[in-house]
């Protein structure tokens, strides 16, 4: 893959590195960023082809008007994907081309690819996949015209469920049925490895590349029991999560998650004090812990809100 994008947001064009609290001012960070980074709070808004391209948090962007087949499956992938995943402060994407339709100079192309996209966010200083696809089968029909610029015609994907096979079989060459409808490890490895690509890029530019990056199933959480919070005291925390918005930007687990808004990195806690037997929300902003921005109590005997 010859370019690489970050986060496809309109304004993410240069300043995600001050978005990462890395010691520069605050004054610096509202200079230079116009709400870079989608967070799970704000409202998403379609993404078109050219927001994607512009939005290259490294600094390197990919053409809007893509005269590289590669560069055009990744600009596609991204464009299908993005307005689908709200969560996270950085995308990736990965792609494999099995086979196309269509010579390179051909003024139509049908792609066979399998690709996976997913969306990034700090959980407990680890870099994670927070949202997203996994290895998905998709075939990717180019026009291509007359300046030799590649514009997605057609975008389909294996459907998911009982149709799956049977989607496969429509889409896709007999002698490719196989590798689509059962993804070898080597394909998806490969896949997971472009799509870090992003992240690894992403943390590096930020300054925080000591991050571990990986799934949500590669890292320990500790959840409510754990701290042997009882199965009824849990669902109410879990309504509190779904009515309270503050809450649900805080962590299921018991820990911390970055969000980005208005341009301003906040961390978002869940935590447990045994003693006092309450469960404690908070959000404070990045690199400024000791002033708590917002808060909630709850008992771990009840489940109630503590006044």
């Amino acid at each position: 893959m010859k370019k690489k994008i970050c986060s496809v947001m309109i304004s993410f064009v240069f300043a995600a590195s001050l978005l990462a609290g890395c010691g520069k001012e605050k004054a610096n960070e509202e200079a230079v960023v116009e709400a870079s980074v989608i967070a799970s709070t704000e409202e998403t808004t379609a993404y078109s082809t050219e927001d994607a391209a512009d939005a290259a948090s490294t600094g390197i962007s990919l053409d809007s008007n893509p005269t590289e087949l590669d560069d055009a499956i990744a600009l596609a992938v991204f464009d299908h994907n993005n307005v689908n995943f709200e969560s996270g402060e950085c995308s990736g994407e990965g792609h494999i081309l099995m086979g196309k339709d269509g010579e390179d100079d051909a003024d139509e192309q049908v792609c066979y690819l399998l690709t996976m996209f997913g969306k990034y966010e700090f959980e407990n200083g680890n870099f994670v996949k927070c949202a997203g696809t996994g290895a998905i089968p998709a075939v990717v029909t180019f026009e291509r015209d007359k300046e030799g610029i590649y514009r997605v015609k057609d975008y389909q994907e294996a459907e998911d469920g009982s149709g799956f096979v049977s989607s496969i079989k429509k889409l896709f060459p007999e002698d490719l049925w196989s590798r689509c409808i059962t993804i070898e490890d080597e394909d998806n490895s490969e896949l997971v490895k472009m799509e870090q690509g992003y992240a690894e890029e992403y943390i590096a530019f930020i300054g925080r590349e000591d991050a571990e990056i990986g799934d949500y199933g590669d890292f320990e959480y500790k959840i409510d029991s754990d701290y042997g919070i009882s199965d009824e005291v849990s669902n109410k925390l879990m309504e509190a999560h779904n009515s309270n918005n503050f809450i649900n930007n805080c962590p299921y687990w018991y820990g911390n998650r970055e969000v980005i808004e208005g341009g301003i990195r906040y961390i978002y806690s869940k935590e447990i004090d045994e003693k006092a037997k309450k469960v404690l929300f908070s959000k404070r902003e990045y690199g400024n812990d000791d002033v708590v921005i917002e808060s909630a109590e709850y008992s771990t005997e009840t489940g109630e809100p503590i006044k």
